[in-house]
């Protein structure tokens, strides 16, 4: 035991209780014996610091590898210049920090290079950031991540061996950069690696796949199909849900087939053709259903079958529109009309959300007018229009719901009006509470995702509370920063 573990042991069961051990021969035990003090707990501690001290000070150096690293290969891209890169000890540790990277991959320039460890750290304790560092990078800085496990979520360089020496974290950067450069590429390493994959990484493959599927993809669905029996629960949700966003895949033409053998459109009698709503009855299925559970739905002829109503909620639910219109061949409004008459709605808006589907979402609205995301995808005037109600009616609840799922930078009018409606509101406000938490969340999303050219609405007046012209005053000064920040990246006006 050394002497320093002889000195914590004692230290565990108390000074008091025991006997100071004997420092050793060596010169720091020499050192340590000359330390007393008048009582025992005092000559404890004191030799205690000393050991810390020479443990911190005297550490001896890591012994030479018999090789050394093989150095980083040639930048390929060039460094941000200076105009921009001073921006980065501002906004380094703050919400700011996404802007000026997407900003910086958007220029096509990579990070200054003393700046790499930093960004690093941040990525690795926030995973928003990784896909937004990846390609700013540089070669030094990939070649920089393979020294330090926690930052091992970087792409590693690519060779025939990358795929097989990457962390699970590692893996799915590498696809997503792969993806980026080359989709037919990323689609052949899903086929190649895939199915061998952990269930943590497969499910890492999955998102990131979900996160960029275009209908290109409809050449993944045999390697999803597989998929929709893994042993993971999260895995077969994620197969699922790829194949229901791939309108024509094979599970959405069985749930069309489920959705018209269950759905009957009644004539319509004098009322809905006075309505233009055709009644529609339900036929619950009654054979066995091979194909139910990789399909995500129980078999009809189980304890667990869905009722006819439970089955029409989940069709609407996880089937492609595309594929529910098709079924039957009716228009959107025959199909919200369907869900109204059995309450479904939501599973409805929930799948044409997710899939995003602009002309079911127009058709929603009517019966959904205030749905966010609904919204977001429906016709821009519905949107603009809605923005602009609620900005006459200073209604915050709704302008939270509006504006919180857009993505910045908002349009300039809706940010102009949005500021000016922040003004008038928190003249009288001494702190945040008084204000009110929903205007308190709109002025944080403002600085962020407001426009960064956006003018600055008139001055408070003169009785307007300190806090008011504090808050007021920052929301304006990290407008100015991020709009200098977009004219140093060469964005002008955007």
């Amino acid at each position: 035991m050394s002497d320093h573990d002889a000195l914590l042991a004692l230290a565990l069961v108390g000074a008091t209780r025991g006997t100071l051990p004997t420092p050793g021969p060596d010169p720091l035990g020499q050192a340590t014996a000359q330390i007393t003090r008048p009582d025992a707990e005092g000559t404890l501690l004191a030799r205690a610091a000393l050991h810390a001290l020479a443990h911190a000070a005297g550490r001896l150096p890591d012994p030479a590898s018999d090789s050394l690293p093989t150095p980083a290969p040639a930048e390929t891209l060039p460094e941000v210049p200076e105009r921009a890169a001073r921006h980065l000890p501002l906004v380094i540790g703050t919400p700011h920090l996404s802007e000026w990277l997407t900003l910086c991959a958007q220029a096509g320039w990579r990070v200054p290079p003393a700046r790499l460890p930093e960004l690093l750290d941040h990525a690795s304790n926030d995973g928003r950031l990784r896909p937004l560092l990846t390609p700013v990078l540089g070669e030094r800085g990939r070649w920089l991540a393979r020294f330090n496990p926690a930052w091992a979520f970087t792409p590693p360089t690519p060779g025939e061996d990358a795929w097989a020496n990457a962390t699970e974290a590692g893996r799915e950067a590498l696809w997503r950069s792969v993806r980026e450069r080359d989709p037919h590429a990323a689609r052949d390493l899903l086929r190649e690696h895939l199915s061998s994959e952990r269930a943590g990484s497969r499910k890492r493959l999955l998102n990131a796949l979900l996160d960029t599927l275009t209908l290109d993809d409809h050449t993944l669905e045999p390697l999803l199909d597989t998929l929709t029996t893994d042993r993971s629960d999260d895995v077969r949700t994620l197969a699922r849900t790829a194949l229901h966003r791939l309108s024509s895949s094979a599970q959405n033409a069985r749930h069309a087939a489920r959705f018209a053998a269950l759905v009957s459109l009644d004539k319509p009698g004098l009322l809905g053709r006075l309505t233009g709503q055709t009644p529609s009855t339900l036929t619950p299925p009654t054979a066995p259903d091979e194909h139910a559970t990789r399909d995500g739905l129980p078999d009809p002829t189980s304890k667990d079958c869905l009722s006819a109503t439970a089955l029409l909620e989940h069709l609407l639910e996880h089937t492609h529109p595309d594929a529910l219109l098709a079924a039957l061949n009716i228009p959107p409004a025959t199909l919200v009309n369907i869900a109204r008459q059995h309450e479904h709605l939501p599973a409805l808006a929930e799948n044409t959300v997710s899939t995003e589907h602009t002309t079911l979402a127009a058709a929603l609205l009517h019966d959904l007018p205030t749905h966010p995301f609904l919204l977001q995808i429906g016709p821009p005037e519905t949107l603009s229009s809605a923005l602009k109600q609620a900005l006459r009616d200073r209604d915050p609840e709704r302008l939270v719901a509006l504006l919180g799922p857009h993505p910045g930078p908002w349009p300039p009018e809706p940010s102009a009006a949005l500021l000016t409606a922040l003004r008038d509101t928190i003249g009288p406000a001494h702190y945040a509470a008084a204000w009110g938490y929903r205007w308190a969340q709109l002025a944080e999303l403002a600085a962020t995702h407001a426009h960064p050219h956006t003018p600055h609405p008139d001055p408070l007046p003169a009785d307007a509370t300190d806090y008011a012209h504090r808050t007021l005053t920052e929301l304006l000064g990290t407008l100015e920063l991020r709009k200098q920040m977009w004219n140093d990246f060469g964005k002008g006006r955007g």
